[in-house]
């Protein structure tokens, strides 16, 4: 057992820098991406008018409301795009990664996301409009190659890390990637401020997703190998009449292939494992969880900018100052207090659980003086604490987004957006109770289809929360739309009191 601790923390501390690489790109280029698409939407639409002299960089032009607009629409549409893809792309990452191994696509996919930095780069520098549409396309689709740089490293923890060590892991894993976008909001806002180059940022990103492609292909062990033997044994066991079996092999593939993308999904219905055995539901009720949590979250760093500007005059030359206390917050909280409250936490329980059934197994019985009492760590209860845990997160972030509607000043909404630091560890918790409740064999597919639900809420909620924010702001009350992302999270923890009181003694096991 201690070897194979050994093991797994030597794979998740190699798996660190990676992620800090990964998601330091797609932050950089955060600020940059909306100048850039203004700056292209406003010279297609005044070509559109006809002007002879298309309108530079920094063009007064470029502040109508049309041009703006027009903006707008665009980079809701890559956002759009970016959701989609990702959507679609889990299970053909996870599929990929279960057969020829993890670190192919360690390597592979920061490559691939290359293409997406590099498309909005060059159309900044292309004059011709249907080329720049083209590029934006890329960039809408292949920016999904970064978020599955991200949800990788959760399979690998998936296969080498225990029950108890999972939502350490995950915390680890969590902190560094809110320390990639922390970082690289900083580096934005001094490059915005000392060396206003527009391409600077992009040959950054550029920069570290091939240093993050070298890194795993020089530093990242494999944490689960291909699956030829057990292809090859399959093929020797195989009948006699291979044309046969050929041929309805190629006739199987096109449906498979189109199922691919939502197979995930089937492990959330409820469903029963053998027959006449219990149905198992806790995926499906972690997954709307997860689901309502997301959506009234995942806008809410977008939504405090607007919210501060528009009721306290924040400058939005602090906006990058903003999102990184935003994200910093969360780190420390993650990397400072999180694993003491998991250690001390988890050893908190497991000796009321222990009191208990020693409380219990005494009650009218006599136990000899000398007895050895086992004070092994439970599974199961191991994996009730992670469902206690994400439970007091997401009531942490349903608490302080309320009292971000209550807030007067600015300086009381940061007070509050501070305290929802606490609840950062509702990803990570989220990741090791998906883990927990699946069957060992499908932890790779539970992951892909946590992914799957973090995709649709990050789909659904922007154009959802930011339609609300705009009839609040009609109305003059732009703080109400926290009170509704607050809400969204107070669904999200009733759904775990179910969880709370059902234990896994039923969890599944490996066939």
């Amino acid at each position: 057992m201690p070897d194979s601790k050994k093991s797994a923390a030597y794979s998740v501390d190699r798996l660190l820098p990676y992620l800090f690489l990964c998601t330091v790109g797609p932050s950089v280029t955060a600020a940059s991406n909306l100048y850039v698409v203004r700056h292209l939407m406003c010279r297609y639409y005044w070509i559109r008018k006809g002007v002879s002299d298309p309108p530079m960089p920094g063009d007064e032009r470029c502040n109508d409301r049309n041009v703006e607009a027009l903006a707008g629409s665009v980079m809701a549409a890559l956002a759009t795009l970016d959701g989609i893809a990702s959507f679609l792309s889990s299970s053909y990452v996870q599929n990929l990664s279960d057969r020829f191994g993890r670190r192919p696509l360690l390597i592979g996919l920061p490559l691939l996301a290359t293409v997406s930095t590099a498309s909005i780069l060059i159309a900044y520098f292309v004059k011709d409009p249907t080329i720049v549409w083209i590029l934006l396309a890329m960039n809408g689709i292949f920016v999904a190659a970064n978020t599955k740089t991200t949800f990788l490293p959760g399979l690998c923890v998936a296969d080498v890390a225990s029950d108890e060590a999972r939502t350490r892991f995950y915390s680890r894993m969590e902190a560094i990637a809110l320390l990639g976008p922390g970082t690289a909001f900083i580096i934005s806002a001094l490059l915005s401020r000392y060396i206003p180059v527009i391409a600077l940022p992009y040959y950054i990103a550029l920069g570290t997703q091939v240093t993050a492609g070298l890194y795993a292909y020089c530093f990242i062990p494999e944490t689960i190998h291909a699956r030829e033997d057990k292809e090859e044994e399959e093929g020797d066991d195989g009948p006699d009449g291979e044309g046969s079996d050929g041929q309805s092999e190629m006739e199987g593939i096109l449906p498979e292939t189109l199922a691919a993308p939502i197979k995930p999904l089937k492990l959330l219905i409820p469903h029963r494992h053998e027959a006449g055995g219990r149905i198992h539901w806790e995926l499906c009720v972690v997954a709307l969880s997860l689901l309502m949590t997301t959506a009234g979250t995942v806008f809410i760093a977008t939504a405090s900018l607007l919210f501060l500007s528009d009721k306290f005059n924040f400058a939005p030359e602090n906006n990058a100052w903003m999102l990184a206390f935003l994200t910093f917050s969360r780190f420390f909280y993650l990397i400072l207090l999180f694993p003491f409250v998991v250690r001390f936490g988890r050893a908190a329980f497991n000796k009321i659980a222990l009191w208990r059934a020693k409380r219990k197994r005494n009650e009218g019985e006599r136990r000899p003086l000398l007895a050895r009492v086992d004070t092994t760590t439970r599974q199961e209860d191991a994996n009730h604490f992670d469902v206690l845990l994400a439970f007091v997160s997401v009531v942490i972030d349903a608490v302080s987004l309320g009292l971000v509607s209550l807030s007067i000043s600015y300086q009381q909404v940061m007070a509050s957006f501070f305290i929802m630091a606490f609840g950062a560890g509702d990803n990570p918790t989220f990741k090791s109770v998906f883990v927990s409740f699946a069957p060992p064999e499908h932890a790779s597919e539970a992951l892909a289809a946590l992914d799957m639900v973090f995709s649709i809420a990050r789909l659904a909620s922007p154009p959802l929360l930011g339609s609300l924010y705009a009839a609040f702001i009609k109305v003059g009350r732009p703080e109400m739309l926290f009170l509704t992302a607050g809400g969204l999270c107070a669904i999200g923890a009733l759904l775990f009191i179910p969880l709370i009181f059902a234990r896994q003694r039923n969890k599944p096991k490996a066939s």
